[in-house]
């Protein structure tokens, strides 16, 4: 059922087909799998192990390539934890669409101190409720010196910073 579930999710992109690669890559590689229990990783070729060793610092997670070179998934062993990094990336353009993310069909909610900005450090923290119970949070980390964005998404049962982001709507 996984499976199939993941081919699925694959053909049917809610972004639309000129949204910003980082944004594109969280809404279907991490926000998508992680709202509807597919694997993370699938249909991503692996990394080399000595890249994995190299980026992941010891983590128990896979490294995973996208079809842009710019882009990389980690998948954490838990299967409720995804990342997205990315170099090289458009700030500005990615900061506009992430307002596309979606969780069953819902916008995700960015907190009140959500700022992404090419000029500086900056970050968000994104969330959703699902329908089953629990939550789908984003947290953004924006280095525009190092032309780097980061983007960890989990699944989490309870979380008191999205029950807060999310009463503020």
């Amino acid at each position: 059922m996984r499976f199939l579930t993941g081919i699925v999710a694959s053909i049917v992109l809610p972004l639309s087909a000129a949204a910003d690669p980082v944004t594109q890559a969280v809404q279907s590689y991490c926000i998508t799998p992680l709202a509807n229990d597919i694997a993370l990783g699938f249909g991503l070729e692996r990394a080399p192990k000595e890249m994995e060793g190299k980026l992941l610092n010891g983590k128990v997670a896979k490294l995973y390539r996208t079809d842009d070179s710019r882009v990389l998934v980690v998948a954490h062993e838990s299967g409720q934890t995804c990342e997205i990094m990315a170099l090289g990336t458009d700030i500005v353009e990615f900061a506009v669409a992430t307002s596309e993310w979606r969780v069953d069909g819902v916008q995700m909610t960015a907190s009140a101190s959500t700022n992404i900005n090419p000029e500086g450090q900056s970050g968000g923290y994104f969330a959703a409720a699902l329908e089953a119970g629990g939550y789908v949070q984003s947290f953004v980390t924006v280095l525009p010196e190092r032309h780097f964005i980061g983007v960890t998404t989990s699944r989490v049962d309870d979380s008191a910073q999205a029950r807060e982001v999310l009463q503020d709507q």
